[in-house]
């Protein structure tokens, strides 16, 4: 009777629930992308602040408002996998650490003269997206995760649109 019930569940299509299907590279990814977006949210925030160029204000708004649903996203993912936000200490270091801008670089956009502001900025932030770009092409690279991977290559072509953005931002003459 038991073996009846068995096949007949199969045969109706009924099976457990499927397991998240996801690798180490996955979780790295997310646990290393949220502190990485945490960072460009702050030096968006500054640049909503401290701008001079509405162009630079805008893109700082847009990046912000991007950032904080990703990093929402990535969030929710790995807290739906049972896993940290954060890796062990010195769990990176095997290719090349965190990937973070410098807290005192960061530190210095809200010091920094009105007038220096936009372009120490958009340097920075594109340095900052360079980044992000990397860690986004490993995990398309590596990655078992459907979502996390489609994740990743949305957030390598936005990234790297803003680059060429911020790049034209600081070729263009200056008012």
């Amino acid at each position: 009777m038991k073996r009846l019930a068995i096949v007949l569940a199969l045969v109706a299509g009924c099976s457990a629930p499927a397991e998240p299907v996801f690798n180490a590279a996955d979780v790295m990814f997310l646990q290393m992308m949220i502190p990485h977006h945490e960072q460009g949210i702050r030096m968006a925030k500054i640049a909503e602040e401290r701008a001079a160029r509405p162009e630079v204000r805008a893109l700082a708004s847009a990046i912000r408002a991007t950032q904080s649903d990703e990093a929402e996203t990535m969030t929710t993912r790995l807290t739906g996998w049972e896993q940290p936000m954060q890796a062990p200490p010195g769990s990176h270091d095997a290719h090349g650490g965190l990937h973070e801008t410098r807290a005192s670089d960061i530190l210095s956009l809200e010091k920094m003269p009105a007038g220096e502001f936009d372009v120490s900025f958009l340097n920075l932030l594109t340095g900052h997206q360079h980044n992000a770009v990397d860690m986004a092409r490993t995990e398309v690279r590596t990655g078992l995760d459907a979502s996390t991977k489609d994740l990743a290559g949305r957030i390598a072509a936005s990234r790297a649109a803003q680059i060429q953005e911020m790049l034209r931002l600081l070729a263009a003459p200056w008012r």
